[in-house]
């Protein structure tokens, strides 16, 4: 849209011209006619103008020392000079002077209106640039937590204050109606930025702090056009310095994220609302750490479930925003690593969004909740199918390798990788089928070794068969031999000889 300003001290003229111009085209709109040069410099720093149609002939304040002051100051704002025949020599004067055209009194439309098409279209090629390089600049001081002075210098604001709007749609055409219907508003100035998919931020430009009388028309254009979808929007404070558009958009954001404990379709609120964070909430993982160990390692599902349930509970009688969400979910992640081998290949699966992802597209705490136990017993179903198809095979591979490394140390954690499961799963497991701990099985191995020994390798002094089967320690050899035997090993040796 062409912002226009009519200067001429006939006030026909000037009233004459506006309206000819307003029926036109929506693209002009005519902000103000004046008297005389004056008049305007004085108005001007409090107006947004793109054009000034200008007389040359005015009292104070004439046309040509208008149109070097406005280059002077405002060079952006162009200038169109009007004025009769005779006073051609101002023409060029004018011409000099960076005025646009040259108009002829009377008023040819035709001419009139082809500059001001032209200007339009070359206004439009200018903002369209001048807001991709301003997107730009924006979205890195959203994200930097202490932006440089140069930065900060680079970027013009086309308004005094600014504000930020952080909106969250369940679709991107959702927040694209709400965004073009307010810019169909006269006088509105926002930059539209794309943070992510469905996760929006307007900057709102205005010559005042916005009022809760215009946050509320805000509001009620953007119920109108979401037209009941689902949207979440969160509004900061109003702000004149660029360092302070990321403590803006933080401050939107909450007031966004409070959208998940939201059921009506349309969240709308300002961050002055929100109640205080409780910096004092208690951590909703700790109480469920343990049983829920403890559960993961026999792979109680049903368990399981049951203290995700109840961690999700505390957060939401919490209020929890989706940082605090996601730090609870990864530490249950985090356990599940440790406590299941197999867990980081079966949950992790390259096409899913990450978990932060995922999180912050859901649209409601529940939709966080399903999502999250949904995927993450997924991953113990098929671990727990997978260790039902070993079971069977996983003892007898443990023993095999026992009964033929029966000298050597049997490393719990490397035989749990063998086959595939938790050592603490292993060590269940193996109690479970042979009625051993697996510590008792590797004794009873031994022992039977040393037995045969004792008959049959009469060249053998005791204490190398102790060697032999794995215990070097003479001493401890014969106690042991004695207390699962019976007797010691010499005395066993002479019974087998008679």
């Amino acid at each position: 849209m062409l912002r226009i300003v009519i200067v001429d001290d006939e006030i026909l003229i000037r009233e004459g011209l506006a309206r000819m111009i307003g029926k036109e085209s929506s693209s002009f709109l005519v902000i103000g006619t004046y008297g005389d040069g004056k008049q305007l410099l004085d108005a001007l720093p409090s107006l947004q103008i793109d054009v000034v149609i200008t007389d040359i002939r005015m009292p104070h304040v004439d046309g040509l020392e208008l149109i070097k002051q406005l280059k002077a100051g405002y060079p952006r704002i162009r200038t169109l000079l009007m004025s009769g025949f005779v006073e051609f020599n101002y023409a060029r004067e004018a011409i000099r002077s960076s005025a646009v055209d040259y108009l002829l009194k009377p008023i040819n439309k035709e001419q009139l209106f082809e500059v001001l098409y032209r200007l339009d279209e070359e206004q439009r090629m200018f903002r369209e640039k001048e807001e991709r390089q301003r997107s730009g600049l924006l979205l890195s001081l959203l994200h930097v937590e202490q932006p440089s002075e140069i930065l900060l210098s680079s970027l013009t604001l086309p308004q005094p204050y600014f504000s930020v709007f952080v909106l969250k749609g369940s679709s991107r055409e959702t927040v694209c109606a709400c965004s073009d219907s307010l810019r169909q508003e006269k006088e509105i100035l926002l930059d539209l930025l794309e943070i992510r998919k469905g996760l929006y931020v307007w900057i709102w430009y205005s010559a005042e702090p916005l009022t809760a009388a215009e946050l509320n028309r805000i509001d009620g254009t953007i119920r109108a056009a979401s037209s009941g979808q689902c949207l979440h929007a969160g509004v900061s404070g109003s702000y004149r310095t660029p360092s302070k558009l990321r403590s803006a958009y933080l401050e939107a954001k909450r007031a966004c994220d409070a959208g998940i404990y939201n059921s009506q379709p349309l969240h709308y609120i300002t961050a002055q609302e929100l109640p205080d964070a409780d910096i004092s909430l208690s951590d909703p993982f700790a109480p469920v750490r343990e049983p829920l160990i403890h559960d993961l390692q026999i792979l109680n599902i049903s368990g399981v479930l049951g203290h995700l349930h109840s961690m999700f509970s505390l957060l939401e009688s919490q209020r929890a925003c989706p940082e605090h969400i996601l730090r609870a979910c990864r530490e249950v992640e985090d356990t599940a690593r440790k406590e299941l081998q197999e867990f980081g290949a079966v949950y992790r699966v390259s096409s899913r969004p990450s978990l932060e992802e995922q999180i912050e597209t859901c649209m409601s705490f529940e939709e966080i909740e399903r999502m999250f136990i949904s995927t993450f017993t997924d991953a113990l179903s098929i671990i727990r199918t997978h260790r039902l198809e070993l079971s069977g095979t996983a003892v007898e591979t443990v023993k095999r390798w026992v009964a033929a490394h029966y000298n050597q140390h049997a490393d719990l954690n490397m035989l749990a990788g063998m086959v595939f499961l938790t050592p603490s799963y292993l060590s269940k497991l193996f109690k479970q089928e042979t009625g051993l701990t697996l510590t008792d099985y590797v004794i009873e191995i031994r022992i039977r070794k040393a037995k045969q020994l004792l008959k049959n390798a009469h060249d053998l002094k005791i204490h190398e068969i102790g060697a032999e089967v794995g215990y070097p320690d003479p001493a401890y050899f014969n106690k042991l031999f004695k207390k699962i035997v019976g007797v010691t090993p010499n005395e066993y040796k002479r019974i087998s000889l008679v």
